[in-house]
C-alpha cells in the first residue's frame, strides 16, 4: 500500500533511511538530526509517501518542487527513493514514483528529476519504463504539456 507519510511515521521512516544511507553510500546529511530537520517539512507539505507490506514501512520517495534558476522551469526533485530488500519485487518502487509523477502534474511541474542514486542499476532499471533518461547528474523525465 502506498499512502502520504505523517509525523507518527517519522521512526520508522528514520530507521529505513540509515538502512537506504548505508545501502546507497548517501552523505548528503551529516546525521539524523539533520535529515529530520530537512524531512519534516516535506512531510507536513505532503511530499513524503511511504510503501507499507503488512503494516511495516518499507519504502519512501520524498521529493519538492524547485524553480530552475537558470530557466524558470518548475520541476519535482525526487531526493530520496529507497525500497528496503524486504520489500523490492512488491511494485513499491513503481508506485512510489507513479504518486511522484502525479504530484508534478497536479503542480504543473515541466520535469521530474531523481537525483539520489542515479548510477545505481535497480533505480535505472525501477525509472525507464517510466521514460526517464540521465541528464546532468540526474534520471529526468520531461512532462508533456496537458
Amino acid at each position: 500500500m502506498i499512502r502520504p507519510a505523517a509525523g507518527a511515521d517519522l521512526p520508522e521512516l528514520a530507521l529505513l533511511w540509515e538502512r537506504y544511507r548505508a545501502e546507497a553510500n548517501d552523505v548528503r546529511w551529516a546525521d539524523a538530526g539533520q535529515w529530520q530537520t530537512w524531512i519534516m517539512p516535506r512531510i507536513s507539505a505532503g511530499d513524503v509517501r511511504i510503501g507499507t507490506v503488512e503494516r511495516t514501512i518499507n519504502a519512501y520517495a520524498a521529493w519538492q518542487r524547485i524553480l530552475d534558476a537558470q530557466t524558470g522551469a518548475r520541476n519535482l526533485e525526487i531526493r530520496e527513493l529507497y525500497v528496503h530488500p524486504d520489500g523490492r519485487g512488491q511494485r513499491l518502487g513503481s508506485g512510489l514514483l507513479a504518486r511522484a509523477i502525479d504530484a508534478a502534474r497536479q503542480r504543473e511541474c515541466e520535469a521530474v528529476e531523481l537525483v539520489s542514486n542515479v548510477d545505481d542499476e535497480g533505480v535505472r532499471a525501477l525509472v525507464g519504463p517510466f521514460g526517464f533518461e540521465y541528464s546532468g547528474g540526474a534520471l529526468r523525465l520531461q512532462l508533456q504539456r496537458r
